[in-house]
């Protein structure tokens, strides 16, 4: 699995160099589940929670560009038990680094368009908190020193606006690691990400066409 998520540690360097690319600060907010087994199978309640990164877009074709978008993101579950009147929750947090291609809909810039992601994730820290009647009862960070299993795979799937200098997307994502047909569990998130482009020194320093005309 390692081996497998190496490549997307160095991806942010590749962004680098390409002139074209475009960059900004991308935040959000995820309603995360753990499925009971199967994919997009929803368990409980949503555990809310953010996620916050960056985002680089390379343009591929006319229509095409990559997406490369280190995080933090927040996943979990709140589940009740209503013979026992308890609530659990669980919190998990991730460094996350999705690599997706974006389809728009349409040759004209901005607009709807569609994501489809690969993700590689690692597993940092974590909570658990069981309440009876508002009251706790349990309350224990995860102790993830030397722990196996930190690493996680998952894929995701995508619907968004491009305002130009700007972007809303409503992603989906889930987990599709560790490969067993034992462990059914999965992490999915339902995400509401908006991601601010910052303009380049060179457009900043772009001067009105009227005061060149008058130079």
């Amino acid at each position: 699995m390692r081996r497998l998520l190496l490549p997307f540690l160095f991806a942010p360097l590749l962004v680098v160099a390409q002139p074209e690319t475009r960059s900004g600060p991308r935040l959000g907010v995820g309603l995360a589940t753990i499925t009971a087994g199967g994919l997009l199978q929803w368990n409980g309640l949503p555990k809310v929670g953010p996620l916050g990164g960056w985002a680089w877009e390379i343009p591929w074709t006319e229509q095409a560009s990559w997406l490369i978008e280190p995080m933090y993101i927040t996943k979990g579950s709140l589940t009740q038990n209503p013979q026992l009147r308890t609530w659990t929750s669980v919190r998990l947090g991730y460094l996350e680094l999705p690599v997706a291609i974006k389809f728009s809909l349409r040759p004209d810039p901005g607009g709807i368009f569609l994501t489809g992601s690969i993700i590689g994730g690692y597993w940092i820290n974590g909570r658990q908190v069981v309440r009876q009647d508002g009251n706790v009862l349990f309350d224990q960070q995860y102790i993830l020193t030397g722990a196996q299993g930190r690493m996680q795979a998952s894929v995701g799937v995508g619907l968004g606006w491009d305002m130009g200098k700007s972007a809303f997307e409503v992603r989906i994502q889930q987990s599709i690691s560790p490969f067993s047909t034992v462990i059914r569990g999965q992490n999915m998130v339902a995400g509401l990400h908006y991601t601010c482009y910052i303009p380049k020194k060179s457009e900043r320093k772009k001067k009105d066409p009227e005061e060149e005309e008058n130079e």
